[in-house]
């Protein structure tokens, strides 16, 4: 059997309202040439069931966890598996569009990238187009572009890629099964950390669907996970001391983010208490609120603290 041109890896759990849309997407692609590993990590629901028809099609592979294993390890088994020369993820619930392949493979190939990704198109459970983006801290750029390890961190962007099968063969990078959660941004990373040319793509191909059940999740949970991605990146020896700095920088800079709304939460609902004590947790989350609140009522602040320094000074 000939090596397909891509694989698209997709693990699955408790996928069975979506993985439909997500498998059609891909056998709607204008780049033909795929197999699709799909793993299920012992899913409750009837995700399995759902996958099965469309088994017909000999391009599409079923694998299944005997038990829960989640994600970092399903998605390894799915890599274990990959024959492509270029790799895709597409998670269970996301699609898509049907020239995403085709185009991201020959951008590939045309600037010599090792890594390629495009933009994502953000959506709500129900399919409401939340908007299109590359990164929180930077602007969707205009025209294709590489970026550098160090542009990539410092932006902290969320992004899918397609990346070359043999560069993460021949530098043994693999999901970290003990990060349960941003396992994809320290597998990404590490990736550019040993030396991938990166290229972006600046077109909407990818649609990323946003659960609430993310949304709430707590922060301390997800900011031990994240403090492990940061960590086990730092601790690689293609790791530079400029890029540890800016990984911990990061870190410190999403950990105020994500501790944010909780805090913002406590005031508004008058839970001083709590409001308290995630402030002496962590001062700097004050800072933060200030340079939140509305323009015109920190001008009155400052101008009632101005008042008042110079009431004093009479």
């Amino acid at each position: 059997m000939a090596t397909p041109v891509v694989s698209v890896i997709t693990p699955a759990y408790k996928a069975a309202r979506y993985i439909g849309q997500a498998i059609e997407s891909v056998q709607a692609q204008t780049l033909k040439d795929w197999e699709m590993i799909i793993v299920d990590d012992a899913s409750p629901d009837e995700t399995v069931e759902v996958v099965k028809r469309y088994l017909d099609d000999p391009r599409i592979k079923l694998l299944q966890n005997e038990q829960n294993m989640g994600a970092g390890y399903t998605r390894n088994r799915a890599l274990d598996t990959a024959q492509g020369e270029w790799i895709a993820v597409l998670d269970a619930d996301d699609w898509y569009a049907p020239e995403r392949l085709e185009k991201l493979v020959r951008f590939a190939r045309e600037w010599d990238a090792q890594m390629v990704a495009d933009l994502s198109v953000r959506l709500a459970e129900d399919g409401t187009v939340l908007g299109v983006r590359w990164s929180p801290n930077a602007p969707n750029p205009n025209k294709p572009r590489v970026y550098t390890a160090e542009e990539v961190i410092r932006a902290h962007p969320s992004f899918n890629p397609v990346i070359w099968r043999q560069f993460i063969e021949e530098k043994q990078i693999r999901y970290q099964v003990h990060i349960k959660k941003s396992q994809d941004y320290a597998f990404q990373t590490e990736i550019l950390i040993k030396g991938a040319r990166f290229a972006l793509l600046p077109e909407p191909m990818y649609y990323y669907r946003i659960h609430n059940a993310g949304i709430t999740a707590t922060f301390r949970g997800q900011h031990l996970y994240t403090r492990m991605s940061c960590e086990y990146l730092c601790s690689l020896p293609e790791t530079t001391p400029r890029l540890r700095r800016l990984l911990w920088y990061n870190q410190r800079r999403g950990e105020l983010k994500r501790k944010y709304p909780y805090f913002a939460s406590a005031l508004k609902k008058g839970n001083w208490g709590e409001a308290w004590r995630i402030l002496r947790e962590d001062p700097q989350i004050l800072k933060l609120f200030f340079q939140r609140l509305p323009l015109a009522i920190r001008r009155r602040l400052l101008g009632e603290q101005a008042s008042a320094r110079s009431l004093g000074e009479d």
